[in-house]
């Protein structure tokens, strides 16, 4: 199988593996590296995207999954998606796939770490094991690469903004400047470095003398204080952060009113901003599990000869306001139009079949 130049190649049934434990990477630093001058650069943009995240998986936990037979083996399956959202979609954000392994009786389900290698004739592959499973995302299977790697250009810009406006606040400056009054030769009227450094610590017990904006300047001769203010407000750092988390929001689909960092947040405006993320966002991971689902049912079903090999699943949302009088209207559509295809059924011979036709289609999609 060859996804977008990528090889998925799968193991022998019959094999066992290398029993080998797999293990999670290292998680990285708060600090993500030192920039030249030693000051540290945060990684402040992960712990944004772990929020969008967790937006996105607090829906997907409304999901009701349905399926024809309701074998103990499919509501294991649906309950381990439902238990594990926010990790899934974590793996499919930063790596563009993610493979799910399922085990013999008692039908345990679980994720696998499988990294793409690079065959020497330049073909990457993802090896799977018996009983394994690969789900691609949209954009990974449409591009070959993940959401965070097309994303890394603006998480970085984040990082930036963020890192310059800590700086700022850690460095503003300092807040005045002690010297002796007059610069001449007559004993005691300069401070030596020894004198600098008490007057310091006295000031760090008496006033919390600190670094940073509040730090006071002690030389050991007259200096002159001239002020110099940095037009922080012409940076627009404010600015540049909300449009560049509101270019990552629209790249994962979140409409921004959902969010605190917005302020055109009103009821109206988030009751349609919930409608259209469950609609369009939540919807097409739905799609994208239901696969995973029908695929793992397949192996499952390949080891137990008493299941049948297809089963069809689906899902519905419930305890969302939005979704249930979006649901209401549609049903009401549908009736609509269910009682002007019987009608026709009934009194226009020449279209019954027609007839006959649009009604089983509104039957079924309902």
């Amino acid at each position: 199988m060859r996804l977008f130049g990528y090889d998925i190649k799968k193991r022998p049934r019959e094999g066992t593996g290398t029993g080998k434990k797999t293990v999670s990477p290292p998680r990285p630093a708060v600090v993500s590296y030192y920039e030249p001058s030693g000051v540290p650069f945060y990684d402040f943009a992960r712990s944004e995207i772990l929020d969008a995240l967790r937006m996105i998986s607090s829906r997907l936990s409304n999901i009701r999954w349905s399926t024809e037979v309701p074998f103990m083996a499919a509501q294991k399956l649906t309950a381990f998606l439902s238990e594990d959202y926010l990790e899934l979609i974590r793996r499919l954000f930063y790596d563009g796939y993610l493979v799910v392994g399922v085990h013999p009786a008692p039908h345990l389900v679980s994720i696998k770490n499988r990294a793409v290698r690079r065959t020497t004739e330049g073909v990457f592959q993802i090896p799977l094991e018996a009983g394994e499973v690969l789900l691609p995302s949209l954009t990974f299977r449409a591009t070959g690469h993940s959401d965070e790697w097309y994303l890394r250009d603006k998480l970085h810009f984040l990082n930036t903004i963020n890192n310059s406006d800590l700086n700022l606040i850690e460095n503003y400056g300092a807040m005045g400047v002690l010297s002796p009054e007059t610069d001449n030769s007559v004993a005691g009227a300069f401070f030596d470095e020894k004198e600098v450094e008490e007057m310091h610590e006295r000031y760090r017990r008496t006033y919390g003398l600190k670094l940073g904006r509040w730090q006071v300047m002690i030389t050991p001769r007259p200096t002159r204080w001239n002020a110099i203010e940095l037009p922080i407000g012409a940076l627009q750092l404010s600015q540049k952060r909300l449009y560049t988390l509101q270019a990552i929001y629209t790249a994962l689909g979140i409409p921004k009113e959902l969010s605190t960092y917005f302020e055109n947040a009103k009821y109206e405006n988030r009751n349609a901003a919930e409608l259209d993320f469950y609609s369009s966002t939540i919807q097409s991971y739905g799609v994208l599990f239901t696969k995973l689902l029908k695929d793992l049912w397949r192996e499952t079903a390949q080891r137990n000869p008493g299941l049948p090999r297809r089963l069809e699943f689906w899902f519905d949302f419930e305890g969302v306001p939005a979704m249930a009088e979006k649901k209401q209207q549609i049903e009401a559509s549908a009736r609509e139009m269910y009682l002007f295809w019987q009608q026709v059924r009934d009194t226009d011979p020449e279209n019954a079949d027609t007839a006959r036709l649009r009604i089983k289609d509104i039957i079924e999609n309902l």
